[in-house]
């Protein structure tokens, strides 16, 4: 995640054991990985439960300037790092230089709205269940595991990085691209973690879809290091067609795509 120059000045170093803040603290700064690891944890019962663990390009602290309230969690230098220091003042300019940290944001507040949504969901289950009001809705079954799911899937096409040989199936008519990203836990369809250790590639780069009897390329809106199409750079947001045996560049991972020889 490119950062500006001027946010350069607002880099702080921390030492391995050393705290970045504590829970219950008042905070008016956000922080961003430039380098390292850093460990958020909630003192529970005496001991410490690790909420996350975050590395480069990932952020954290950014309720403190959102909302001025204590810091809900410690955060802790788990190796040594460098971070930039994001305050109030310059949070706004943050944003319009680089939108993809206002994209995050709202995709984690929207995961803790959802969060919330499902325990209200699950204690109106209790509620209604020990009152007796209606009758328990049935339990569902197990849920298979991603891996027993992909298994049964055909797939429709395929993504074979130039890098590894990898050979990653798209098995749905939409698929998202990209890596992990821990700040929202959020796991792209095709996660390219792998193939990209210096963490060019977003967290959710770019679309694959199928409509119109036409596979379809779409970089996603606020990706900084592009997506190219056979040496062409994409417009952001814009669908574009997609063939076998095209070249895409994901920032700096070569892949080259595929159409399943049975897919209809």
């Amino acid at each position: 995640m490119g950062v500006n120059e001027k946010f350069q000045k607002s880099i702080v170093r921390f030492k391995r054991g050393e705290v970045i803040f504590r829970e219950g603290e008042l905070g008016t700064e956000m922080y961003i990985i430039q380098s390292g690891k850093v460990r958020i944890y909630k003192e529970v019962e005496g001991s410490q439960q690790t909420l996350a663990v975050f590395e480069k390009g990932d952020f954290f602290g950014e309720m403190a300037i959102l909302e001025g309230l204590p810091r809900t969690a410690t955060a802790v230098a788990e190796e040594d790092c460098e971070l930039i220091r994001v305050n109030s003042a310059n949070f706004v300019q943050m944003i319009r230089t680089n939108p993809e940290i206002a994209i995050r944001i709202m995709r984690k507040l929207s995961n803790r709205l959802r969060e919330t949504t499902e325990q209200l969901r699950k204690l109106y289950q209790v509620q209604t269940a020990i009152l007796g009001a209606y009758d328990a809705p049935p339990q569902p079954k197990p849920a298979e595991t991603e891996a027993e799911e992909k298994k049964k899937r055909k797939a429709l096409a395929y993504l074979v990085s130039k890098l590894t040989g990898r050979t990653y199936p798209i098995t749905k008519e939409t698929v998202i691209i990209g890596r992990y990203d821990r700040v929202t836990g959020q796991r792209p369809d095709i996660d390219l973690s792998d193939e990209d250790p210096n963490r060019y590639i977003s967290r959710r780069h770019a679309i694959i879809l199928y409509e119109d009897n036409q596979w379809k390329l779409i970089e996603e809106i606020g990706v900084v290091n592009g997506t190219y199409l056979n040496k062409q750079r994409l417009p952001n947001g814009v669908p574009v067609p997609l063939n076998d045996g095209d070249q895409i560049v994901f920032a700096n991972v070569p892949m080259t795509f595929h159409v399943a020889p049975d897919a209809t």
